[in-house]
């Protein structure tokens, strides 16, 4: 008996040992696939050897259109695709108009039916045969029955989306067999006809850009060395975490080649002046985003093919809005400037739109 006791004692721990093996097993396959962490980045900026200030921009479409229908209902027809290119006017999709089709229906016969009596009963008003009181029933009758009616038929014009402008679209926001409401989002369109590229420009340098001011846009991807841009909008109010304005630049479309999106180098002609914090070599950082490591070298996370790097650097002294940095960055760096806390080398990323800084 005491040896059938033994026996089932080791297989019941047999069983745990196995179970807790696996248990493990499943927590180390779970723990391999990491979501990739959200951080922020600030693009890294300097002067050129021939005084112009060096950016790495994104583009923008100047207007920008989240489409939506006026009217409830079920999207039968969606007619377009994502980056395709739309004319003004041109139908988009429809949501299904039956409902709107009889309502108008009923309502162009009450119309009618307030025409013939407002005819009828106009004969003996003007005979004077006709109550005042009665006249006025009947004309506020025919002007109810023309405003239903009215309504009706833009309720059917309003089940079918057209393109405002002409441009490209660049999000599909529902699909077919989808219920909306009045005015939820369908489809995003961008105009191409008017696109800038943004670059963010550290606070020891935005004294170096004025409005109106010319630019050198370029981009490698498309085979563009050069094309001739104007400082459009300069920010006035810094982002509080990165001290770093948003400065956008107006650019030729280079024959629609070039989309939102796309991102490009930018130089800028440096006007004069003689307050700039950081020299030809220097970078101006946010002091959270620079770090010391156990042997107390200075190093900072940049973003490296979608992942979190180590770059050590050599940070001089601190100046107003953050620490500077003399070596270690190249123009067109990425310095993880919100979230660096969450990564380790090689930790898969997921950038943030610049200018939209979450909390670490």
């Amino acid at each position: 008996m005491n040896r059938l006791r033994s026996s089932s004692g080791m297989a019941k721990a047999v069983v745990l040992v196995c179970a807790a093996l696996l248990t493990g097993c499943g927590h180390s396959e779970k723990a391999q696939v990491a979501p990739p962490v959200k951080v922020t980045v600030m693009p890294v900026s300097m002067t050129r050897p021939d005084g112009r200030l060096s950016f790495s921009g994104t583009v923008e479409s100047a207007e920008t259109s989240m489409l939506s229908f006026s009217v409830p209902g079920t999207i039968t027809d969606l007619y377009v695709e994502e980056g395709q290119r739309v004319a003004k006017g041109q139908v988009l999709a429809r949501v299904r108009s039956d409902s709107y089709v009889n309502a108008g229906n009923i309502a162009d016969a009450e119309l009618a039916e307030a025409r013939d009596a407002y005819a009828r009963l106009k004969k003996l008003h003007d005979a004077d045969a006709l109550p005042e009181i009665k006249w006025v029933e009947v004309q506020n009758k025919l002007k109810q029955a023309e405003n239903a009616a009215e309504m009706s038929r833009r309720a059917v014009t309003d089940a079918t989306l057209h393109a405002p402008v002409s441009g490209v679209v660049s999000r599909k926001l529902a699909g077919v067999g989808q219920t909306v409401i009045a005015a939820e989002p369908v489809l995003e369109l961008v105009t191409v006809s008017d696109i800038r590229i943004t670059i963010s420009v550290p606070e020891s340098e935005i004294g170096a850009i004025a409005e109106d001011q010319a630019a050198t846009v370029g981009f490698k991807s498309l085979g563009i060395d050069s094309l001739s841009g104007r400082v459009v909008r300069k920010s006035v109010v810094a982002d509080p975490l990165t001290r770093a304005y948003t400065v956008k630049i107006a650019i030729p479309t280079a024959d629609g080649r070039i989309l939102p999106g796309m991102v490009g180098d930018v130089a800028v002609a440096s006007v004069a002046s003689a307050d700039l914090s950081a020299t030809a070599a220097e970078v101006l950082l946010p002091s959270q985003s620079v770090l010391l490591d156990s042997d107390n070298r200075t190093f900072v996370w940049v973003v490296d093919g979608g992942k979190a790097a180590r770059r050590f650097v050599k940070a001089d002294a601190l100046a107003s809005g953050g620490v500077i940095v003399s070596e270690g960055l190249s123009a067109g760096d990425s310095v993880i400037v919100a979230g660096m806390r969450k990564v380790g080398t090689g930790s898969p990323v997921s950038v943030e739109i610049q200018g939209a800084y979450g909390a670490e």
